[in-house]
């Protein structure tokens, strides 16, 4: 491939990138493209000081924008390898996306699924997850580098429960932190942010399932629903840590969530501990090998919900 990409390829892989998940949708990412590369620069501007003081989460999201950028180029019949960077000249940029000539990459087939995927914070049913389906997620993870670590047995469940119980205690004690939930949750939002539409139901009764953002009296006072009995819940890890890992961990992390939104899928996030340094290492099983978590995913079948807002490209775009 050695024309430079199209007006008509840039529009894809930007509009593919923009739809990753971050952290409280802020979407911290810039792209300028080089040739027959795109590169990933970090957004300092949304970035949460408070709530992600060592910018984990800021590099997972950006892995999972990474991710999407290699879906949509294999949708148009290219190949891509990714430069993990690390640039003391140019700071702010954390990847480079090569691009170049391969009509057949079975990755493609995740595009369709990119418009489709949602973070749920509603309900799922009881229903189970066919053990052939964790099999084959936890390869997808594996394929870039990181595992799927399925929470099964109860005295591992509680273990993270008691863990997340005590990072939402820190958070609603942290005032920087709530005040800068606020200034990204609730609301009608329309380019960036977790608008109120999207918090979900209010757990009714017992230990929480899922994350509540709620940032303001009316969001806290939503109406509450009953939530499955039995999480289905696993720990995305990998062996090392550091910012090229979570580029890593990031890709590992949308690859799942996008084979998991074509297999009819439901998923959200359970990150509280893993946003506190402190208390990540209660995260590992200490019976199990040792593994550095970098997300808590919980699976399920749920309804149809709507998606958070995105920025319009020429947001995130830099120019030459």
């Amino acid at each position: 491939m050695d024309e430079m990409l199209s007006e008509q390829d840039r529009k894809a892989l930007l509009a593919a990138a923009v739809l990753a998940p971050s952290m409280h949708n802020t979407q911290p990412w810039r792209f300028r493209f080089a040739d027959r590369a795109v590169e990933v620069y970090r957004d300092r501007e949304r970035e949460l000081p408070a709530e992600d003081p060592s910018r984990r989460m800021l590099f997972v999201s950006l892995g999972a924008a990474i991710f999407n950028l290699r879906v949509a180029a294999a949708a148009r019949g290219m190949g891509s390898v990714v430069r993990h960077l690390v640039d003391q000249r140019r700071p702010d940029l954390v990847a480079v996306v090569e691009l170049e000539a391969a009509p057949n990459d079975p990755m493609a087939a995740l595009a369709p699924y990119l418009t489709e995927r949602r973070t749920n914070r509603e309900p799922f049913t009881e229903q189970r997850l066919p053990a052939q389906l964790r099999v084959e997620l936890d390869l997808c993870a594996r394929v870039e580098g990181a595992v799927l670590q399925w929470i099964d047995k109860p005295t591992r469940r509680w273990w993270l429960q008691m863990a997340t119980n005590e990072a939402v205690t820190a958070d609603d004690e942290d005032k920087a932190r709530t005040a800068e939930r606020r200034r990204w949750v609730g609301g009608d939002r329309t380019a960036d942010g977790v608008p109120s539409s999207a918090l979900g139901s209010r757990a009714a009764g017992g230990a929480p399932v899922v994350r509540d953002l709620a940032a303001t009296e009316a969001d806290a006072a939503r109406p509450a629903a009953d939530f499955e009995r039995e999480p289905q819940l696993a720990v995305l890890a990998t062996r090392f840590d550091g910012p090229i890992e979570w580029l890593r961990a990031g890709q590992a992390l949308e690859h799942v969530l996008l084979e998991a939104t074509a297999r009819g899928v439901s998923t959200s996030m359970l990150n509280q501990a893993i946003e506190h340094e402190e208390l990540r290492g209660e995260i590992n099983d200490p019976l199990g090998p040792w593994q550095r978590p970098q997300s808590v995913i919980r699976f399920g079948y749920g309804t149809q919900v709507r998606p958070t807002p995105r920025r319009p490209a020429e947001d995130v775009l830099l120019g030459d």
